[in-house]
């Protein structure tokens, strides 16, 4: 019974390289599409505009119904029942938190699966009686095994007589009909029909992995409650509409996009973000949909709901990552066509080593075609395991190439530093004291959001200043602001403000503007009554994970650049702080992807990490781009790789995931090689060489899919327990 159990894809093989070859409906598409409703489903023939295909069932009209009935109920039979035994235990749970307890809608190549089980069931069956009986059943049995292969049958003909070519399919199709007109219809029959329970394991592999990754968008309640006219209303959230008040409580799931207006809340917004710790969500803080409300209550105005909200940006992006994989699985057939002259000659050496049996069974001895659906599947544990460290990776290229990169440029502003500033000295006219002109400047500031307030602010509380009553503030947006403090008018704000108000820095702080500017450093001026003060120097923050993260992209033999827009000397300071290998100071937006070409023309593979929005003609040059950028910006981010998180040591996680993935297509590529010279050694050496066909083949699907589902990160792969 071992040696049939492991039959396991000599048909199923040539099954998913034709499935490869025609891409298949979205595969997100098919997850989410909407549950079918009882006896709603298609006929099993027709097409997707519409019309039905002709088929071995076509039938006229009553006949026809009727069969459709019965297609659809043997397809409910198999999910309820097959489906989970095959699936197991976790994923029998997972497909039944999918589902919702409603069967999922089957896609056509699920539908033609489980129809051509029941025919290979039918077909054991047949040739059963057959020699029980001596009942001449035979004929039947070749003809299920021609349907069961007839997908592979049409291609080869339309590969032969449409584009004019020779190709490995059709050396397949002459092992499979040597097999089935050869008086090797048990071995046919018993390869087609386990071949399909493993394609049919593929399909329910990449059914749950599609869920766990999709589940970043969670699930949307049947009902919300909303606040109107401060009554709390239970409505279906289908009548949810921009501007509503939402109520949300601890426990529930956040099902939009919106702003908070009251109350406060512990927010988990990891599946989505990457964030490891919960965070503290206050009046005027934004909340998105799929994260969860941990503690408190909070009044959620909706700004985003359904396909608009982060959430559902994110699943567009992996379901485009997931599409434009499937359709580069046809181009990677191509890859495999080399291997036709290496199996046309190893048929005629089986041919005239030990006939024709032989020669036919030579010619499934190419294992190499189980790669192409295999790929597929080790992409999506590779996007899951990424996503939920908060790594988007929207292009499925990127986990290719990043393994070949030799040379890493960073962008300074927002990558390498953070947004935030902070203070690096005062500069004091004579009649003032720091501590005076920063508590001026911290109090007039005190009611602000941005950067410089919050350096101001930052600094004056570090050094325990106590700030005046603000009376007054009216900000001069892009400039500065006025405020009313102690019956004195002052004003914070850039040398340009000043003029407008008519006031000039004397000449040390004009200088002193002049250095900070060589520096890259920001000042910010600060005038009491009719007077100017003082001024305060900001610097931008550099990263606290920098440093290491530098440090081990070097370790890994990387060469290291700055590409800034900031001055030379800034720019310089930071690349030797970093210990970089050079830097390109005073580069416009437009200059930076000539830089990364010119790095390119040298022969290097760049990546490039930078703004997703302002350097997106870099990000498009370089061979892997990345981009730390939040959640709400991956619609419009031009970077192939998202740092959810902000955090520069994901770039590690990134690396460290790309040869995982790299590790394990490359051992699935070896263990095919090798399986396929013991399989041509086999059918040369041994008796029944279609049974060691058929054998090896299951062997290496089998240990494939295993393959392709273990842990892609180190750390993970150690801590895998072991059943």
């Amino acid at each position: 019974m071992i040696p049939l159990l492991l039959v396991a894809l000599s048909g199923g093989a040539f099954v998913a390289t034709v499935a490869a070859r025609h891409p298949q409906p979205t595969l997100l598409d098919r997850l989410t599409s909407p549950v079918q409703p009882p006896k709603a489903q298609a006929s099993p023939n027709e097409a997707p505009d519409g019309k039905t295909q002709a088929s071995p069932t076509d039938a006229p009209g009553p006949i026809r119904a009727y069969l459709a009935r019965l297609d659809e109920r043997y397809q409910s039979l198999v999910q309820t029942h097959l489906d989970p035994w095959l699936a197991g235990k976790l994923r029998d749970q997972q497909m039944l938190e999918l589902t919702k307890g409603v069967q999922r809608q089957l896609n056509p190549p699920e539908k033609r699966n489980n129809r051509g089980l029941g025919l290979g069931v039918g077909g054991l069956t047949l040739i059963g009686l057959a020699r029980l009986t001596g009942w001449p059943l035979i004929p039947a049995v070749i003809a299920i095994g021609v349907y069961n292969s007839w997908p592979g049958i049409k291609e080869s003909v339309h590969i032969a007589v449409v584009e004019r070519r020779f190709s490995i399919m059709q050396l397949l199709l002459l092992y499979f009909l040597y097999m089935w007109f050869g008086g090797f219809y048990l071995i046919g029959t018993v390869g087609l029909l386990l071949g399909g329970v493993c394609q049919k394991f593929e399909f329910l592999t990449q059914t749950v992995t599609r869920h766990n990754l999709t589940h970043l968008l969670g699930e949307q309640p049947s009902t919300v409650w909303v606040v109107k006219e401060e009554v709390e209303i239970e409505i279906p959230f289908e009548q949810l509409h921009l501007g509503d008040v939402l109520l949300l409580t601890a426990g529930q799931p956040v099902p939009v996009d919106g702003v908070v207006v009251q109350g406060t809340a512990t927010v988990d917004q990891h599946r989505l973000t990457g964030e490891s710790q919960p965070v503290e969500k206050l009046a005027g803080d934004s909340v998105l949909a799929a994260t969860l409300v941990l503690g408190g209550n909070i009044r959620v105005r909706v700004e985003k709901t359904g396909a608009e909200t982060a959430a559902a940006h994110i699943g567009d992006v992996l379901n485009r990552t997931v599409e434009r994989q499937q359709i580069r699985l046809a181009d990677q057939f191509k890859s495999v066509e080399k291997y036709r002259w290496p199996m046309l000659a190893g048929g005629a050496l089986g041919w005239l080593v030990r006939g024709p049996a032989t020669g036919a069974a030579m010619l499934g001895c190419n294992f190499m075609l189980s790669q192409i659906p295999l790929r597929l599947l080790t992409l999506l544990n590779g996007l899951g395991t990424g996503a939920e460290r908060g790594i988007l990776i929207k292009d499925g290229r990127a986990l290719d190439r990043l393994t070949t990169i030799d040379t890493v440029v960073f962008d300074k502003t927002g990558t390498l530093t953070l947004e935030r500033q902070r203070l690096v000295r005062v500069h004091c006219c004579s009649n003032h004291a720091e501590a005076e002109v920063l508590a001026f400047a911290a109090a007039a500031e005190q009611r602000q959001s941005h950067p410089i307030a919050h350096a101001i602010l930052a600094a004056a509380a570090e050094r325990q200043l106590t700030l005046p009553p603000l009376d007054e503030a009216h900000v001069e947006l892009g400039f500065g602001l006025k405020a009313q403090i102690q019956d004195q008018q002052v004003r914070v704000g850039s040398e340009r403000f000043l003029a407008m108000e008519h006031l000039v820095p004397p000449t040390d702080l004009l200088a002193a503007q002049a250095a900070a500017h060589t520096e890259g450093h920001a000042l910010v001026f600060v005038a009491v009554g009719d007077a100017v003060a003082g001024a305060i120097e900001l610097e931008a923050v550099l990263r606290p994970e920098a440093k290491d993260t530098v440090a081990w992209l070097r370790h890994q033999g990387l060469a290291l650049y700055i590409l800034s827009g900031d001055q030379d000397e800034p720019t310089a300071k930071l690349a030797t702080e970093l210990g970089m290998d050079g830097y390109f100071a005073n580069t416009l937006p437009e200059q930076k992807a000539e830089q990364v070409k010119f790095l390119q023309a040298e022969g290097r593979k760049v990546c490039f990490i930078g703004d997703g929005i302002n350097d997106a003609i870099a990000l498009r040059q370089a061979d892997v781009s990345l981009s730390l950028r939040g959640a709400t910006t991956v619609a419009t981010d031009a970077a192939q790789v998202v740092l959810m998180d902000d955090d520069l040591t994901q770039l590690r996680l990134l690396w460290e995931l790309a040869e995982g993935f790299q590790h394990s297509l490359a051992t699935n590529a070896l263990r095919a090689q090798q399986l396929s010279l013991l399989a041509a050694f086999g059918v040369l050496t041994l008796p029944f060489g279609f049974w060691v066909v058929s054998v090896l083949g299951g062997v290496q699907i089998i240990t494939g899919i295993i393959m392709a589902k273990q842990p892609l990160l180190i750390a993970e792969a150690e801590a895998e327990p072991v059943d």
